[in-house]
């Protein structure tokens, strides 16, 4: 039996609309486990609780395949899930969650041998974040909110007033800093924190061009401060929740 009004939606594409429907309810999963680790120089340098101190989240789905109940036919459900990124839940409006991997897809029969179901399980980052948030657009110094529940790692787009130069700019304090020594083909430079590298807009690695830890942003308001060659910067937060 199905569960008529849950669905799911794997990279923003419903399920429902391939017609894959699910037999168990969707309940929201469970925070993830706390276990202990070790600071980790590089992605979570970043002065407080490093995200390894969480277990990844094993969340298992179970579906069928509308119109096929007695085949193996399984082209379009694995058709639907390669190359899952994010998932999202009837019952969690508003928010999504990063896909690790997909741990498994196990078919079975049941209803004496007349339907076949399958058993995803898949391996999901400890957080929930927030679904289709917008970019927040910087033109002079600002507070930015983290509505979040833990820190959250942004992307920074630095648009630049000139191809080459200095600038600078800062969030709570924590500063870094750009220095291009020679003409970029473009006048964009994009600092993401969470995997702590920099690149242009044609997706040229830049990270040799600046100086300082990215930052982070703490839970609640945020000042963001900017100068020198970078006229404005769109801010991509990233919040995220237990």
């Amino acid at each position: 039996m199905e569960v008529r009004n849950d669905d799911f939606w794997i990279n923003g594409v419903s399920a429902r609309s391939i017609g894959i429907t699910t037999v168990n309810p969707l309940n929201p999963p469970p925070m993830a486990a706390r276990r202990y680790s070790d600071y980790k120089i590089g992605s979570d340098t970043d002065l407080i609780e490093p995200d390894t101190g969480f277990d990844d989240i094993t969340y298992p789905i179970t579906c069928r395949i509308i119109g096929k109940p007695e085949s193996l036919d399984n082209a379009a459900l694995y058709a639907y899930l390669a190359g899952a990124q994010t998932l999202r839940l009837s019952r969690l409006r508003g928010y999504e969650f990063r896909i690790n991997k997909i741990a498994g897809i196990v078919p079975s029969m049941r209803s004496k041998g007349n339907e076949v179901i399958y058993n995803i399980t898949f391996s999901l980052s400890p957080w929930k974040y927030v679904a289709d948030e917008p970019e927040i657009a910087l033109t002079s110094a600002a507070n930015i909110q983290n509505a979040g529940t833990r820190y959250c790692k942004p992307k920074y787009t630095l648009h630049l007033s000139a191809l080459t130069g200095t600038g600078t700019f800062t969030v709570n304090g924590q500063q870094v800093a750009i220095s291009i020594p020679e003409s970029m083909a473009s006048n964009v430079l994009v600092v993401d924190s969470e995997n702590q590298i920099a690149y242009d807009g044609n997706n040229v690695i830049r990270t040799q061009y600046t100086s300082g830890i990215y930052p982070f942003m703490n839970i609640g308001n945020n000042y963001t401060t900017f100068g020198g060659i970078i006229s404005s910067i769109d801010v991509q937060r990233h919040q995220r929740c237990y």
